[in-house]
């Protein structure tokens, strides 16, 4: 009989290099798997100051209501006009490494400075800035930062007196609410690169700006609550991609009847630089 002859050591290579090809498509998807999660970064250092950057889609709703339905509403967006600026910063930190490293500085501003409002079938051109300063501790832990906030909240909304079809505004104020405020939030650290946060917040509104003048409702009472959600990736040890949502419902009692809900919300997508660790 006629045939291929092989060596021994040529017989040995061939099943060493069948059971090499075999072992390599078994471990290949494990094996990257592996190198991903070992290449995530350790868990980083205690932030000592974060810094967002956001670019902003936002929207408003304000309605006047008495006892038998709607008396007056304003209307805006979802309009992409808004930037805001987010900054926790811990002074401390820098020095020391105890709970006096946790108390910090905090500033969110919105600002949208020209867009339309819809009232009563005509556009008005307008203009929104939200702000909020205060102080707030954290309580680090492993996987879980919480933290409680008091401040300020002040939030302004101003619209022109003729539209842009020429008709006067209707008889609907601008606001100017001003008042201290009280949050809580929780940061859950991250699971690998992602990082998810949560607050809420109240205020005691005793600054209500045009609406709250002797020209409209002089007695005008009310308090304001927000929440926030977001989740952030890490790119690198000091930058975080975020996208966040929130709003913010402002509740007034206008006197004889009449109750006003002036609602703002918004979505922002933007960096987190946190700083030198």
């Amino acid at each position: 009989m006629g045939g291929i002859v092989h060596t021994k050591g040529e017989v040995l290579k061939c099943v060493f290099d069948w059971v090499g090809e075999r072992r390599v498509a078994e471990v290949g998807p494990l094996l990257v798997a592996s190198l991903l999660f070992a290449s995530a970064p350790q868990e980083p250092p205690r932030d000592k100051l974060r810094l967002g950057v956001d670019y902003r889609w936002w929207g408003r709703n304000l309605q006047v209501r008495d006892g038998n339905g709607l008396v007056g509403a304003a209307s805006a967006g979802p309009l992409p006009t808004g930037a805001t600026l987010d900054v926790q910063w811990f002074p401390a930190a820098y020095f020391v490494d105890d709970r006096g490293g946790d108390l910090g500085v905090t500033l969110r501003a919105d600002v949208a400075p020209v867009f339309d409002t819809t009232l009563g079938g005509a556009h008005f051109k307008s203009t929104a800035v939200r702000l909020r300063t205060g102080l707030m501790f954290r309580l680090p832990f492993r996987r879980v930062e919480p933290s409680v906030h008091a401040g300020l909240h002040f939030f302004e909304s101003t619209t022109a007196a003729v539209s842009a079809e020429g008709t006067p505004r209707p008889r609907i104020p601008n606001v100017s609410y001003q008042g201290p405020r009280f949050g809580l939030g929780l940061r859950l650290l991250e699971v690998w690169r992602i990082t998810f946060d949560v607050g809420f917040g109240a205020t005691w509104l005793l600054g209500k700006g045009e609406l709250g003048s002797a020209a409209f409702y002089p007695g005008a009472t009310g308090s304001a609550l927000d929440g926030n959600l977001g989740i952030a990736f890490r790119t690198w040890p000091w930058l975080d991609v975020r996208l966040g949502v929130d709003v913010t419902v402002h509740d007034l009692s206008l006197g004889n009847g009449l109750k006003a809900n002036d609602a703002l919300y918004g979505m922002s997508l933007g960096f987190v630089f946190k700083g030198a660790p």
